[in-house]
């Protein structure tokens, strides 16, 4: 079971970004999960609401690391038009897509195409977020009058990463589903 699960899973072709892909949603959902019982004022308690602020506080610093390895991953392997074909103005890839999901088929991830924008966008979002989170800690430690501020920024960002993760995920599933049926033989499925 646990090797046909890790054979639908995308990506076959580069075990590190597979695991680097498996790490960044784990520590995302962690994130969002702790998030809740988070407390700025926690961080110099010693109870449970200290020890939950601390740990989102690593496992974010850690986001930063694993979203710029996975961005530098991503524009050494296929390019920065790969997933920004839209900053140079270039919507071809994405016209193409809808061209074809206008048919009601799935386009495949292609240069430009609306899953490279998407993904790239979600790299985004992630360090987006997790930048304004180390931003506020470094703000807050110096005490500085902007911590507030960007605490608020990062609340904010904060809608677009989980916008994120919960519809990629979804879209994930559907995919595994999807290639699970596709892979069926035609006496299983009888």
């Amino acid at each position: 079971m646990k090797s046909r699960l890790w054979n639908l899973l995308p990506h076959e072709y580069a075990p590190f970004f597979r695991i680097l892909h498996i790490i960044v949603a784990f520590l995302i959902l962690s994130q969002i999960i702790n998030s809740n019982f988070t407390e700025t004022e926690a961080l110099t308690e010693s109870g449970l609401k200290g020890i939950i602020t601390w740990l989102h506080i690593i496992s974010g610093f850690g986001l930063i690391a694993c979203g710029f390895i996975m961005l530098g991953w991503m524009l050494s392997q296929r390019g920065f038009t790969y997933y920004y074909a839209w900053l140079t103005l270039d919507f071809e890839g994405i016209k193409q897509d809808i061209k074809m999901l206008m048919k009601f088929r799935l386009p495949d991830a292609h240069i430009g195409g609306i899953a490279s924008t998407i993904q790239g966008l979600g790299v985004l979002a992630l360090l987006g977020v997790a930048l304004s989170g180390g931003l506020w800690f470094w703000l807050n430690t110096i005490q500085s009058d902007l911590a507030d501020t960007v605490i608020h920024w990062h609340k904010f960002l904060t809608t677009f990463i989980e916008i994120y993760f919960y519809a990629h995920g979804a879209m994930g599933i559907l995919h595994l589903l999807i290639e699970r049926n596709k892979n069926r033989s035609p006496t299983e499925n009888s």
